[in-house]
């Protein structure tokens, strides 16, 4: 087997993290198109799982992808975990892409140095750190990598088998 080495410059850390945002904006917005075409129903059937509904998992990504973003920005956000979310799935959804959205022209003017930058953070039960932005970037994405999957197993025990692929390298192969 053979193995090569390349060096990552900060140019290319700086792609490969604006693509990332890309990609989830990419896989949110296919779950999203998918979602939307079952009954509203369906997404508030309680079961069991990291959160009740499909629609409380959706809010779950909006608020945690929100959250970290206002970290980037240095805002010091107050984390919010274990609100009840009382809007509609509708808004629930546009929330989400709109958030998605709002992430990829975020880091779409930051500079290679910018996204190394380490900003504050607080988490609760945990600690405070520095974390360099294009490490919260990478944990937001597999986070909401993580919950798009607990909402594909959601819709399967709702009886809902058309889950569409979002997995990276789809995205890189064939979807971008």
């Amino acid at each position: 087997m053979l193995y090569t080495t390349t060096q990552t410059t900060a140019t290319d850390l700086s792609e490969l993290v604006k693509d990332f945002a890309a990609y989830n904006l990419w896989a949110n917005r296919t779950m999203i198109n998918w979602l939307t075409t079952k009954p509203e129903a369906l997404l508030e059937q309680e079961m069991t799982s990291s959160f009740p509904t499909i629609k409380a998992t959706l809010r779950h990504i909006w608020s945690c992808q929100d959250w970290w973003l206002e970290v980037m920005k240095k805002n010091n956000p107050a984390l919010t975990y274990g609100e009840v979310y009382t809007g509609t799935v509708q808004e629930a959804l546009e929330g989400l892409l709109q958030q998605s959205e709002e992430l990829v022209d975020y880091l779409s003017c930051l500079s290679a140095e910018e996204l190394q930058e380490a900003c504050e953070v607080t988490i609760p039960f945990t600690g405070d750190f520095n974390v360099p932005r294009f490490e919260m970037v990478q944990h937001l994405v597999t986070h909401t990598t993580y919950h798009r999957g607990q909402i594909v197993t959601m819709g399967r025990m709702a009886g809902i088998t058309d889950a569409p692929m979002t997995d990276y390298m789809y995205y890189v192969l064939l979807a971008r």
